[in-house]
């Protein structure tokens, strides 16, 4: 079996990140400027305390199979958000994404509770997220809200909460 490694993203991994939010169908290619200012503010530090994670298999390290974008939530007391965590689709069940989901919150307990207390996600309530709110289930989080028709009509935003304090 072939081993997860996580890292932080450098920007060699540029593409890579981005391809996997088209293949996993979470942005369309005419929303991909916002990304590239979420990514390009990371490289170049203008964007203080975001954080993107990668993994790649150990054979190939630089393959990435699975990315994470985490920052500390504005006007929050030590609120983390996970705004972004994607797994090539041939890698699903292979456990890189729960790899990266657990280095996220490795790193974040690390960092102490004067800077991080808890982690949130969001997502969407539509029938293809099914997997997406399993997999937040499965790792401790818990549905905390739902905010109608926020992503469109029918399309609920589900917010996700997990303590990171013990």
């Amino acid at each position: 079996m072939t081993k997860i490694n996580t890292r932080v993203a450098t920007p060699d991994d540029a593409e890579h990140i981005k391809h996997l939010a088209l293949i996993n169908n979470m942005f369309q290619p005419e929303e991909m400027d916002g990304f590239d200012e979420m990514l390009s503010g990371f490289f170049d530090g203008s964007l203080e305390g975001h954080r993107w994670l990668v993994a790649a298999n150990d054979a190939n390290p630089t393959d990435v199979v699975a990315a994470a974008y985490y920052a500390p939530e504005p006007f929050s007391d030590r609120i983390w958000n996970l705004y972004f965590i994607a797994v090539d689709p041939n890698q699903h069940g292979t456990g890189a994404g729960t790899t990266l989901m657990e280095q996220v919150e490795t790193e974040l307990r690390g960092s102490g509770e004067d800077v991080a207390r808890v982690l949130i996600v969001d997502t969407s309530s539509v029938d293809d997220y099914d997997q997406a709110r399993s997999f937040y289930e499965r790792r401790g989080f818990v549905e905390e809200a739902r905010l109608r028709d926020f992503y469109g009509p029918g399309d609920h935003k589900v917010t996700f909460w997990k303590s990171l304090v013990d």
